[in-house]
């Protein structure tokens, strides 16, 4: 945390894990960001990504996406708050979906009802537009 204060932002900012393309077919999107619209344009990206990668598995799993993993703690303190953050930035459709899977929690330990989808590395560079 040291030289993330040092190097970067003094506090953790979630809305920037959605900005960078890694150009690989796990990172969001390329776009073009403006300084008079920057959140909006971050939290579009946010929005999008999530849309983009988060799921339901036919085992009845919510899927989130490597990237969330990676950067939990620049989000929230453990996986059960990732995952109730993840639900609350879903389109209705899907959050009830996963709202559903989630409500076995306290029968079904939290891995029965998460799964992380691997970060794919491969070559692909999309362009939002």
């Amino acid at each position: 945390m040291k030289a993330h204060g040092i190097f970067g932002f003094e506090w953790s900012e979630p809305l920037v894990t959605f900005s960078p393309c890694y150009g690989s077919w796990s990172s969001p999107a390329v776009r073009v960001y403006t300084a008079s619209q920057v959140e909006e344009e971050l939290e579009a990206a946010k929005r999008d990504y999530l849309q983009a990668t988060v799921g339901i598995s036919r085992t009845n799993k919510l899927i989130i996406p490597k990237l969330l993993d990676w950067y939990l703690p620049d989000f929230v303190k453990d996986m059960k708050s990732l995952l109730d953050w993840v639900c609350l930035q879903l389109p209705n459709e899907l959050r009830n979906e996963a709202v559903k899977c989630l409500e076995r929690r306290g029968r079904d330990p939290l891995s029965q009802l998460v799964q992380v989808m691997p970060y794919d590395f491969s070559f692909r560079l999309l362009l939002h537009g």
